[in-house]
């Protein structure tokens, strides 16, 4: 028996899964506790082969997943129009730096020009790695409809986790890329 997904799927996977997340994001939740589980971060568990794609960098640099593989990745698509996006970059990039040699945080920029997102970051030293979706062809292949998405893929380059949404703080960046680093 087959029990891998076929990558023709993989959009309509990811996109029932996108939504079962927005489905569940209506509830309510104690903000007052802090999150331990992956429901409590506004996780949901998934385990599909992450699609592969090679992103030029706001920087003029390039990056292609695949070649990352063997260290765990955060994927936050997010875009400037996006008021909540914004707001969560700083958690991301302190996340990125707690995590330099552990994991990667990505924060991919849809349909926004590198220009704009280097205005917006300014003269900042950055720890996370900004590419450049202008096309939106990546956001399309992770069926992203919502910005911020955010994606957990482990060392394996399995996307285990998915969060529609953005992250409330810091601590929930952080206790969602400990979910996908290996067991020590």
């Amino acid at each position: 028996m087959n029990t891998g997904i076929r990558a023709a799927a993989l959009p309509a996977v990811l996109t029932a899964s996108i939504l079962l997340v927005m489905l569940a994001a209506g509830g309510c939740s104690d903000d007052s506790a802090p999150a331990t589980s992956p429901e409590d971060l506004g996780l949901q568990e998934i385990s599909v082969e992450a699609p592969d794609f090679t992103l030029e960098t706001m920087n003029g640099g390039q990056v292609t997943l695949s070649a990352l593989r063997g260290t765990p990745v955060l994927i936050n698509f997010w875009a400037l129009k996006c008021t909540p996006c914004l707001h969560e970059m700083p958690f991301l990039d302190a996340a990125a730096a707690m995590y330099d040699g552990e994991a990667i945080v990505m924060a991919i920029s849809i349909r926004d020009s590198a220009s704009r997102v280097r205005e917006y970051f300014g003269d900042s030293q950055l720890s996370m790695i900004v590419p450049l979706d202008v096309d939106a062809h990546a956001a399309s292949s992770y069926s992203v409809g919502f910005t911020p998405t955010t994606f957990l893929i482990d060392s394996q380059g399995i996307v285990r986790y998915v969060k529609v949404g953005p992250f409330a703080d810091e601590s929930q960046v952080i206790a969602s890329i400990e979910l996908v680093l290996p067991e020590a």
